[in-house]
């Protein structure tokens, strides 16, 4: 039987075999145990960031913008389209739109653990704009609750949640700016929708002003979509609500704040301009000035929460 030759740095003799470790071979490479670059996230508080701000304020000012923008629709549904149906009912299409959004948004965090933002942001434009441009071919209130209040609603949770959670990941330092940079850009939309939404009903009709606004948000927020990209991929979630977080009493009074404080931020902006032609006896036109002023003070409100940070 042939012997096997040792390998190098083993000595073999009558007695146990020995290993001089100094004669064995040494591997040329070794393992990196350092993380690749790509690994670590990029830094904050950069020029980049601000890029990613400026696709969140204009994801939220035609998402949110559209939303506060209702009441000149209410108007026109009341006083013009259908004036024997019910307030409540017609009041409850503008409802659902931001209702839709924060029930629908729970899902959308989850989502957004898996797929890329600028991916679910391009989506939520395409959704939300078609739910419009459907609306308009829509001549009832519950057609219009089903299309311009709850899908428009379901594509609109996709641009707000992205919206509001990415600029908070790209600051430190600025991060209270930031945001409300970004939250600005829902007052500005109300700004200048709601004059631009009175012109296109006057001009037009109430179905062109909804395709016209479809399209542009299609549009403006599918161009500027690419610029959402999120930081860093948080850690996947355990359960999709925890409620734990309920033992902790700070969260619940922000909880119950938030909660109330919602309930009735909508009442003014969607009553308020038929309350200026109906009890006030103004022109039309009256109800969108309304309209665009309460949506023009909340912008310097939401730039100058974060300016002391």
């Amino acid at each position: 039987m042939s012997k096997v030759p040792a390998p190098p740095g083993v000595k073999v003799g009558s007695e146990a075999p020995t290993i001089d470790f100094d004669q064995l071979p040494v591997p040329e490479k070794t393992l990196d145990v350092e993380p690749p670059a790509s690994a670590c996230p990029p830094a904050t508080d950069t020029k980049y960031g601000w890029l990613v701000v400026l696709g969140c304020f204009f994801a939220l000012m035609l998402s949110i913008g559209t939303t506060t923008t209702y009441g000149v629709y209410l108007q026109e549904y009341k006083l013009v389209e259908f004036p024997d149906a019910p307030s409540s009912l017609l009041s409850w299409i503008g409802t659902l739109q931001f209702s839709a959004m924060c029930l629908f948004g729970i899902g959308v965090g989850v989502l957004c653990e898996h797929f890329d933002t600028r991916l679910l942001s391009a989506l939520g434009a395409l959704i939300s704009g078609l739910a419009l441009v459907i609306a308009s071919f829509c001549n009832s209130p519950w057609k219009l609750l089903l299309t311009q209040g709850l899908l428009y609603g379901f594509g609109g949770s996709l641009l707000y949640i992205t919206g509001l959670t990415l600029p908070p990941q790209w600051f430190s330092k600025y991060r209270a700016l930031a945001t409300g940079i970004a939250i600005a850009g829902s007052g500005i939309g109300g700004l200048w929708l709601s004059a631009a939404t009175r012109a296109m009903t006057s001009n037009l009709s109430r179905q062109w002003s909804l395709r016209i606004t479809g399209l542009v948000i299609i549009g403006v927020c599918g161009a500027t979509c690419s610029l959402m990209k999120m930081r860093f991929k948080p850690e996947k979630r355990q359960k999709i609500v925890d409620l734990s977080v309920l033992c902790d009493k700070r969260f619940v009074l922000l909880f119950l704040g938030a909660l109330f404080g919602s309930a009735g931020y909508f009442i003014p902006y969607y009553f308020m301009p038929s309350y200026a032609v109906v009890v006030l006896g103004k022109n039309p036109d009256w109800g969108a000035n309304v309209s665009s002023i309460m949506n023009g003070a909340s912008i310097a409100g939401r730039i100058a929460m974060g300016l002391d940070h």
